[in-house]
């Protein structure tokens, strides 16, 4: 889920999201411009480094997974080697899964709404850019 997210989020300095995951619980992105710091639900952060087309995901665990923006597409590869791809139509997403399921995301404007392979759902609230000079 986490990967999901990363992929969507808005740039710009000193925004925040809120992801209402699919079980009812609150994630909280904090954008401080070239990294964002994630609050999972279970109180663990998780780190995204924007080094330009590529970004460094350093999991809460840990671990780190690679994001390779091709333009319209983007790769996935997650820290167990496994790799997801992102297709960008515009307002909506597909997301291929590393094990071949599908998810999409539906850009509403001032939310995202994920919907999960088994049909749960997800979204994400954007809020307002403020400048910070």
């Amino acid at each position: 889920m986490t990967f999901l997210v990363i992929t969507f989020i808005s740039y710009g300095t000193c925004a925040q999201s809120v992801i209402v995951n699919a079980d009812g619980t609150h994630s909280t992105v904090i954008d401080n411009g070239t990294t964002k710091t994630i609050v999972n639900a279970d109180g663990t952060h998780s780190t995204v480094i924007d080094n330009g087309t590529t970004k460094t995901i350093v999991n809460a665990d840990g671990t780190h997974s690679t994001v390779i923006d091709n333009g319209t597409t983007k790769t996935i590869v997650n820290a167990d080697g496994a790799h997801s791809t992102v297709i960008d139509n515009g307002t909506t997403k597909t997301i291929v899964n590393a094990d071949g399921t599908h998810s999409t995301v539906i850009d509403n404007g001032t939310t995202m709404t994920i919907v999960n392979p088994n049909g749960s759902h997800s979204t994400v609230k954007k809020k307002k850019r403020k400048n910070h000079r």
